[in-house]
């Protein structure tokens, strides 16, 4: 915790994805310069040619080598992201810091965020969050797609803002940081090395099971919504509150929620189905849609959220960016 300004490198990755396969397609980085100025860029996979792309990793590789920190804002993330680039391990184990690791352990109760930390901390104002929905709205892109078809001068400038947010909130920390806290810190960031390579390495999943799990509750999804349909009409929607509540109302049945607890307590054939459809629906969905569509090659990499939890203990599921 003892770095300058002048030594550190503030990284961060824009990707097509959250997944362990989603690639990253952007790489922003942020410095202080000669008389301390604030210096930054990004390079964009999507507008240049193989040898141009392969050139501008070389030169962030070399910053890489040149600095003594490289600071990142859930270092876990870019790290493996960085490495499916190419990029060597040893660049970040023995030298990276974690400002959402930093702010989890000053506060535990409040958001580690990026955005949120850059206006409670360093009293910035971002517009990103309703710039990127406007644009997606006129591309006509959902969320869920990503930040991939987001064109670069939109895109740019944000991510350019989110490195320099990560090295000021460094260096904003590094001088607040609780001392006692210090010993907890380094735990944490060999804990995330740890958790990287358990990451990597994956969980062997049984595909012929997982594919028969799909079609048995794809069959038994088919065959609910049929019973269901016979009982209510064709054109039934159980998965509408409204719908349930007038149907059951229309049958005798006047409840005040379409809760499992209250539906359950309904003594009539249609609620119990409805409860039935939502559990096969969670399970397949949830469960062995989920385990098919993340796992290739058999092979499953999952994400623990370190930093994630009031409580201090990790969860597990999809990655943030």
């Amino acid at each position: 915790m003892a770095l300058t300004g002048s030594d550190l490198l503030a990284i961060d990755t824009e990707t097509s994805g959250v997944g362990w396969h989603d690639e990253a397609f952007m790489i922003s980085v942020a410095w202080r310069g000669p008389n301390d100025t604030l210096r930054s860029y990004a390079i964009d996979r999507r507008e240049v040619s193989d040898d141009v792309w392969h050139d501008e990793l070389e030169g962030i590789e070399n910053m890489l080598e040149g600095c003594k920190g490289v600071i990142m804002h859930n270092a876990k993330f870019d790290i493996q992201k960085l490495c499916r680039l190419g990029f060597s391990m040893r660049l970040f184990k023995d030298k990276f810091e974690d400002t959402q690791a930093l702010a989890h352990l000053i506060n535990e109760q409040e958001s580690t965020g990026l955005k949120y930390l850059a206006r409670t901390v360093l009293g910035e104002v971002t517009d990103e969050d309703e710039v990127l929905r406007k644009t997606r709205r006129e591309l006509k892109v959902k969320k869920e797609a990503g930040y991939y078809p987001i064109p670069r001068c939109v895109l740019e400038p944000y991510a350019i803002k989110d490195a320099e947010f990560t090295l000021r909130l460094y260096e904003r920390y590094i001088k607040t940081f609780p001392k006692d806290l210090y010993s907890l810190y380094e735990l944490e960031k060999q804990l995330t090395i740890a958790l990287l390579g358990i990451e990597a390495r994956g969980m062997k999943i049984n595909k012929k099971y997982v594919k028969q799990q799909r079609k048995e509750y794809g069959d038994r999804i088919y065959k609910l919504k049929h019973s269901i349909g016979e009982l209510a009409g064709e054109d039934f929607n159980p998965q509408s509150p409204q719908q349930v509540l007038h149907t059951l109302g229309e049958r005798g049945h006047v409840v005040s929620s379409t809760s499992k607890q209250v539906l359950s307590e309904v003594p009539d054939e249609l609620a119990g189905l409805i409860v039935e459809l939502r559990e096969a629906n969670k399970i397949k969905s949830t469960y062995f849609e989920a385990l098919h569509n993340e796992s290739k090659g058999g092979i499953l990499h999952p994400n623990f959220r370190q930093h994630g939890t009031k409580t201090g203990r990790m969860s597990s599921g999809a990655a943030e960016a």
